[in-house]
């Protein structure tokens, strides 16, 4: 069977190493599928952004605007929806599409921390709610992949990877919420996962006085809940990605659907 993976660095695989030396081990989806005779095509891109994936889908790999980060990184590969059976889709955190990799210091020598797009940041209290923002988001980035997924009459595998499944997935015919949440189904005791992972959004949020100002009590949970979410995963994984066990898992509950 022809599979597509699309993702961030969930679908890229296992990572390890320190420093300078962290990067993918080369095991993951991928591997497990490969060994069990599938055929895979990869076009995650670590960092990337779940509208950099639909970029690719559609095979642009030049810079859009619907992402600032990952355009370019990777070689373009070449593929044709039309021969794939399956698409399996990694969702990410949902404010990936706007920030760059900066200096988090004028010190540092190196550009390794995540920062939101300003103009981003200010046009949130544009929002009556935060809710009300990632229902939006949902809206729009579901139905423009189920729109591809009815184009080429493929059935997409949705796994929550860096961030949950929303809810409203369940309206959209071509979209299987397989895994609601990776992070709940390796780590049990989860309580409570979201759509905002990286921790540097909750630390750059919290110095926005309009936005802390606006949105605070709200804001406030999520920071707790995703705090309490990254504690866990740190003492079980030890870093953010899963260890190829916890990618088995994932694949057991993937083949019911292929």
């Amino acid at each position: 069977m022809k599979i597509l993976i699309a993702g961030d660095s969930w679908g890229v695989g296992v990572f390890s190493g320190v420093g300078d030396n962290y990067a993918p081990t080369g095991e993951g989806i991928q591997s497990i599928l490969e060994s069990m005779g599938h055929t895979i095509t990869n076009i995650s891109q670590g960092g990337g952004s779940n509208w950099l994936m639909i970029d690719r889908l559609e095979g642009q790999w030049h810079h859009t605007g619907r992402s600032l980060y990952g355009t370019f990184l990777d070689k373009i590969v070449e593929f044709d929806l039309n021969s794939i059976n399956h698409i399996i889709f990694l969702q990410t955190d949902i404010f990936r599409e706007k920030y760059l990799y900066v200096k988090q210091t004028p010190e540092d020598t190196h550009t390794k921390w995540k920062a939101l797009d300003q103009k981003f940041v200010d046009s949130l209290t544009n929002w009556a709610s935060m809710q009300a923002m990632i229902d939006d988001y949902f809206t729009g980035f579901y139905s423009k992949l189920n729109s591809i997924a009815i184009k080429y009459n493929i059935k997409i595998l949705c796994v929550g990877g860096w961030s949950q499944l929303h809810p409203s997935i369940t309206n959209y015919s071509n979209l299987v919420a397989a895994v609601p949440s990776a992070t709940k189904l390796l780590i049990p005791e989860l309580k409570q996962d979201g759509y905002l992972s990286d921790p540097e959004w909750f630390s750059q949020l919290d110095k926005e006085p309009a936005f802390m100002q606006k949105f605070g009590t709200e804001f406030k949970q999520l920071a707790i809940d995703n705090a309490d979410k990254l504690d866990l995963i740190y003492r079980n994984w030890h870093e953010v990605h899963p260890d190829i066990h916890g990618y088995q898992k994932i694949v057991d509950v993937l083949v019911k659907y292929l």
